[in-house]
C-alpha cells in the first residue's frame, strides 16, 4: 500500500482539483490501496472508497463508505464534522439522470449578429458557443448589436454527462435561466435540463441507498 499525508494541501483550488482528478485517473490504473491523511472532508468524500473519521487524540470515531457517513454518522462528532450540509454532499453519490427531460436548444456562436440571436432564441436567454463548444449564455432582452465576451453570462452552468446529480443541481442554480446544459467529453452541448426537473431528481434519491 501507499501512505499520502496531505498531499495537495500547499496548492490553489484550481489547481487542487485537477490533481484530484488525476489522483482518481492513476489510481485506477494501478489499482493500489492507499491510504490519504487529510484535514478537507470534501477532499476525502471525493477520493476515499472508506473513510476513516479520527477523534482528538487519533481515536476512531467511525469509518465507512462516504455515502455510509453521510446517511448515517454513529455519534455527534461524525455528525458535525461532516457538517450540517449532508443532504446536498449526498447528491455527489447519486447518477444523474441527462437523457429524461432533455431539451434541444438552440445555440449561436459568439460574434453571432443581436438579429440572428434573437430569431434563434425561444425564450430571453441563448446559449452561446465558441468553436462549438458550450461558453455562456446571452441575454436577448439586453441592448447590443452582436454576441461579445462583455455581454454573456459566464456561470458555471455546464454539466457534463455521467458526472453525480450535485454537480447537475449547481449547474442549474448557476444558471441565468435555471437550464443546466448538459455537455459531453469535449464539451459539446448536447441539450438542457431545467432546475425543476432537477429537484426531482433530489426528492427521488430520499427513498434510495447512498
Amino acid at each position: 500500500f501507499m501512505l499520502m499525508d496531505e498531499p495537495f494541501s500547499a496548492v490553489d483550488p484550481v489547481v487542487r482539483e485537477q490533481l484530484q482528478e488525476e489522483f482518481l485517473r492513476i489510481q485506477k490504473e494501478v489499482s493500489k490501496t492507499i491510504i490519504m491523511v487529510t484535514h478537507d472532508i470534501d477532499e476525502a468524500m471525493k477520493l476515499g472508497d472508506l473513510v476513516a473519521v479520527l477523534k482528538p487524540g487519533g481515536k476512531l470515531a467511525q469509518m465507512a463508505s462516504p455515502g455510509k457517513l453521510l446517511n448515517t454518522p454513529q455519534n455527534a462528532f461524525v455528525a458535525d464534522f461532516i457538517g450540517k450540509d449532508r443532504g446536498y454532499r449526498k447528491l455527489s453519490f447519486h447518477a444523474a439522470d441527462t437523457e429524461t427531460g432533455l431539451r434541444d436548444e438552440p445555440y449561436a456562436e459568439l460574434d453571432c449578429s443581436f438579429e440572428q440571436a434573437k430569431e434563434m432564441a425561444i425564450d430571453r436567454w441563448l446559449l452561446v458557443t465558441q468553436n462549438g463548444k458550450a461558453f455562456g449564455w446571452f441575454d436577448t432582452h439586453q441592448p447590443a448589436t452582436a454576441i461579445t465576451h462583455d455581454n454573456i453570462n459566464l456561470g458555471a452552468t455546464f454539466h457534463q454527462q455521467g458526472s453525480p446529480l450535485r454537480h447537475l443541481l449547481d449547474a442549474a442554480l448557476s444558471s441565468p435561466n435555471h437550464r443546466a446544459v448538459i455537455v459531453d467529453e469535449r464539451q459539446i452541448p448536447l441539450g438542457t435540463i431545467h432546475l425543476d426537473q432537477v429537484l426531482d431528481m433530489c426528492k427521488s434519491t430520499r427513498q434510495e441507498g447512498a
